[in-house]
């Protein structure tokens, strides 16, 4: 290959695989790195979505260097940050799908950060930073997992949690069960409604403790007697 100022329509296929295969292998490799952590945890955007969005971002850098480079020999430049840069706000509406907004509470903001770091990610792999994508990649998993373990040991106590509950409780005996099986798992009322639903009652209820011991709390709910139903908003 004569090198990046030669038209790239007159390379052979080996020299069009030499200048893509590297990009893509390290675009799926960190791509994949940060798909697999948010695959693990269960979120929208996991191994597919990631590795897909920094392949992207990485051939359309690419394809973008070499249109501004196509002319060069004949003294015409373009602009390689033109195409590139529509990736920014094309990422958007990706990191935008993955939010999701329900009773007052956000969710996926965390996946969305990812999908626009990832994209990032992919540019520096078009532009041949391959050392500094693969370096972001795994500075950012270690981020998520050092940010969760941090949240679930020190911060873990201080979360929020609300719950509806369909039951049968017309003598009030139920309302006290709930009250003792709280208790039992360390968790602290904030607001408890009541309200009627057809022939059941409905109860609100926003609490906060350990997300451990709010997942013991719903499963000891499901096996009392006289609730019919469990929701978590």
């Amino acid at each position: 290959m004569t090198g990046m100022n030669t038209l790239s329509t007159s390379w052979n296929f080996s020299q069009l695989l030499q200048f893509f295969g590297p990009k893509i292998f390290f675009s799926i490799l960190c791509g994949g790195i940060i798909g697999l952590e948010r695959e693990l945890k269960n979120k929208p955007a996991g191994i597919k979505t990631n590795i897909l969005i920094c392949v992207g971002s990485a051939l359309y850098t690419s394809i973008s260097v070499l249109i501004s480079l196509s002319h060069s020999e004949r003294g015409y430049y373009g602009d390689p940050a033109r195409l590139a840069a529509q990736i920014v706000s094309g990422i958007g509406f990706l990191g935008g799908g993955t939010i999701i907004q329900a009773r007052g509470t956000v969710q996926g903001l965390t996946t969305a950060a990812t999908i626009w770091v990832g994209a990032a990610i992919g540019v520096c792999v078009g532009i041949g930073h391959s050392d500094i994508a693969l370096f972001t990649s795994v500075t950012v998993v270690l981020i998520l997992v050092a940010t969760g373990i941090f949240e679930d040991r020190v911060l873990g106590r201080a979360l929020t949690f609300a719950c509806e509950i369909v039951a049968d409780d017309p003598d009030g005996v139920l309302r006290s069960a709930i009250h003792q099986t709280m208790a039992r798992n360390e968790l602290v009322l904030d607001d408890f409604d009541i309200a009627e639903k057809g022939a059941h009652s409905l109860l609100t209820m926003k609490y906060r403790g350990h997300r451990t011991n709010h997942k013991k709390f719903v499963l000891e709910l499901w096996s009392t007697a006289g609730i019919i139903e469990v929701r978590q908003v």
